[in-house]
């Protein structure tokens, strides 16, 4: 990875605290910060329920160790969801410590992970990989969520670590089953490394699209949900308070827990707490995500004119120039957060080079299928929207510029109008509209890409 891919999805990486629907912020829990140095591992049954955490014991996960011992971690869920002590990891031969704002955790073999409290986002080895959770810090430790033992460990790193679900049991290089009937389902030894040259570097192998698991005989589609704002960028604000960037983190997380109940989709989050992401990398990330594979980039937003409170309604934009002065003011309103970055986030000349990114847009065709996306998402908002439905727009949006696959922008509704400002914060209303959008994305990708059937 360049340098200034690194800087660029590493200022992603910010340190933030939840935020739940509505603006209302979730304590810290803990405010001693990252562990000050290598981490000390004491006990051979590692307890997450130390603080006053709850504790599932069917949740407990068994850890074979080569010398034959099998220690027992119980995750914590001091967050709603299930956690581990970073120090647990040190019999797998993992150590770690803090650099600054980061938590590094360093494989006897060299693999480093990087990770930031508040942040989903984490590096493996310089590779840039999402959790379905962010870490965060309590008491003296870091916790990280059950998915890295469970799920990327043994998906990343499949001769050093293997899980058994069904006995809720990790099995560590070199260790083996109680019951192991012979060779067959023990891990890889150095013969076998010797066997298939690919093996032995996989320990240092990043996880990429080769990594990820096939949908028959090609890679899950990927769909990138985009939470307009965050941070200190408020967006709209409606006349009780409140703000388009929890509304479009609510409706957000909603989507991406209905899409990801589809096992043929990737589904990834630009943000998903309250954090400020720069507009020019919202659709860099998702470009990056997508590879060589069909995508979708889905922009939430919601709407507001403050000088006409009874103006209501739904409307879903793709990148093109702007027609009218409705469509200029809503490109204007959404690229307003450009001003809050830096200057040296912003790209240069960033209004000479539209034209040269629409014109790259037509060529790929990825302007006519984001017109065809967007089309689709307004007849299926038809059906749980009140309305009125306010049709398919076009404007200059920077967050979907360089988003290079079919993208658009949804305005939901407007905070401005009162009663539309409470239907947006309903939590009915997020399902009834993720389900909308949800099947506007799966009927998108019935045509999509190119060659499955004519736009």
């Amino acid at each position: 990875m360049s340098g200034f891919l690194r800087v660029l999805l590493g200022l992603v990486l910010l340190w933030g605290a939840s935020v739940v629907p509505g603006g209302a912020s979730v304590p810290e829990v803990g405010t001693t910060g990252l562990v000050a140095g290598p981490l000390a591992w004491a006990t051979e049954s590692v307890s997450g329920a130390t603080h006053g955490a709850s504790v599932t014991p069917d949740d407990r996960i068994h850890i074979l160790l080569p010398d034959g011992r099998t220690l027992t971690l119980e995750p914590a869920r001091h967050r709603g969801f299930a956690a581990f002590p970073a120090r647990a990891l040190e019999p797998l031969g993992w150590q770690g410590a803090s650099h600054a704002d980061e938590f590094i955790l360093t494989h006897r073999t060299g693999l480093e992970l990087a990770f930031r409290p508040g942040s989903p986002f984490f590096w493996w080895d310089e590779q840039p990989v999402q959790l379905v959770h962010a870490p965060y810090a309590f008491g003296n430790d870091i916790y990280l969520p059950v998915q890295l033992l469970v799920d990327l460990f043994p998906g990343f790193l499949p001769v050093a670590y293997q899980w058994d679900p069904e006995r809720s049991e990790l099995l560590v290089e070199g260790a083996v089953p109680a019951d192991a009937d012979g060779a067959a389902d023990a891990p890889a030894t150095e013969a076998d490394r010797a066997a298939d040259p690919g093996v032995a570097d996989v320990a240092r192998a990043a996880p990429d699209a080769e990594d990820r698991a096939l949908v028959g005989d090609r890679l899950p589609r990927l769909v990138v949900i985009d939470p307009g704002h965050g941070g200190h960028d408020t967006g709209a604000i409606g006349p009780s308070g409140v703000m388009e960037k929890d509304v479009a983190l609510a409706l957000s997380l909603a989507l991406y827990r209905r899409l990801s109940q589809d096992p043929d989709l990737e589904v990834r989050l630009t943000r998903e707490a309250d954090e400020f992401v720069p507009l020019w990398e919202r659709g860099g990330l998702a470009t990056q995500w997508k590879g060589d594979r069909p995508g979708v980039f889905l922009s939430i937003h919601a709407n507001s004119l403050t000088d006409r409170p009874t103006v209501r309604g739904f409307e879903t934009y793709f990148l093109s120039e702007a027609r009218t002065e409705h469509e200029r003011r809503v490109a204007a309103a959404e690229n307003a957060s450009a001003e809050m970055e830096r200057p040296e986030d912003r790209p240069a000349a960033a209004d000479p080079l539209l034209a040269e990114i629409i014109r790259d847009l037509r060529t790929f065709d990825h302007q006519q299928w984001s017109a065809l996306l967007a089309d689709m998402v307004q007849s299926e908002m038809g059906r749980v929207h009140p309305g009125p439905d306010r049709g398919v727009k076009q404007g200059p949006f920077a967050v979907i510029t360089n988003a290079m696959m079919p993208s658009v922008l949804i305005e939901v509704g407007f905070l401005s109008n009162a009663d539309e400002e409470r239907l947006l914060m309903e939590s009915e209303f997020h399902d009834a509209v993720a389900e909308a959008v949800a099947r506007s994305v799966e009927r998108f990708f019935q045509r999509y890409p190119p060659g499955r059937s004519d736009p």
